[in-house]
């Protein structure tokens, strides 16, 4: 049993930096961004919402490239995208518009978070042999399992959208399972919030609540803990 003051010296700022290098900043990026990024867009909605409204279908393409580069940059919420693209577009059209470029975003944040992180996260796991065969465990599940999984994460209101690109990125979760479960786990939450913004008259970014979205959430939460555990008790016992 390690003494008390040893276990904080794992906790140790130099050394969490030393050991999980960018992973850590990154970390904190992908959570404080979009909220950062959602209060900007909130403040100044009565300029750039009515450009938007008034281009018609010419907003398309505004609106594609700022859901991929701002949520893909960790800079804004998917939600609002799916919120804006429901009041100008609809249910229907909207979600179509959301869901692609939140796959976008999804494609260009899991490209450019792998670059940053490296191997950092996957040499500190090696550091930890459970750790290690846990997460080789969870790569070995073929795409198939793996998209399932990521799935629920997306469903899963544990980690925002931009956190999970970091967390799948930095376990070298290969694209095409990526992209696939984010799609599966997504698509829910982008229609029932563009659903929402197509019944608004007036824009407001926190209309996104749904008990359906949030009972769905429980589950999926519920149901990642459980794979995981499992897993990670069958790659125990075997290493035991």
């Amino acid at each position: 049993m390690p003494r008390f003051p040893s276990a904080l010296a794992l906790l140790h700022p130099r050394r969490l930096v030393a050991e999980w290098g960018p992973a850590l900043p990154l970390g904190l990026a992908t959570v404080v961004g979009p909220l950062l990024g959602v209060s900007v867009l909130a403040a100044t909605s009565g300029i750039w919402f009515g450009a938007l409204q008034s281009q018609g279908s010419g907003a398309i393409p505004w609106l594609l490239a700022a859901t991929v580069l701002l949520a893909g940059l960790s800079l804004m919420p998917t939600h609002a995208a799916s919120l804006v693209a429901g009041m100008l577009f609809g249910w229907a059209g909207g979600s179509l518009l959301a869901l692609c470029g939140t796959l976008g975003a999804a494609l260009l944040g899991h490209r450019l978070l792998s670059a940053l992180v490296g191997r950092r996260v996957l040499e500190a796991l090696e550091r930890r042999p459970r750790a290690a065969a846990v997460h080789q465990a969870l790569l070995g599940r073929g795409a198939l399992g793996l998209a399932g999984l990521v799935a629920l994460l997306r469903l899963s209101p544990l980690l925002p959208f931009a956190a999970t690109n970091l967390v799948l990125a930095a376990a070298r979760v290969p694209l095409v399972p990526f992209l696939a479960g984010t799609a599966l786990g997504i698509a829910p939450r982008v229609c029932v919030v563009a659903l929402a913004g197509s019944g608004l008259a007036e824009l407001d970014l926190s209309s996104t609540s749904d008990r359906r979205l949030a009972l769905l959430g429980v589950v999926a939460t519920v149901l990642v803990l459980a794979v995981l555990t499992r897993l990670a008790r069958q790659v125990l016992r075997r290493s035991a």
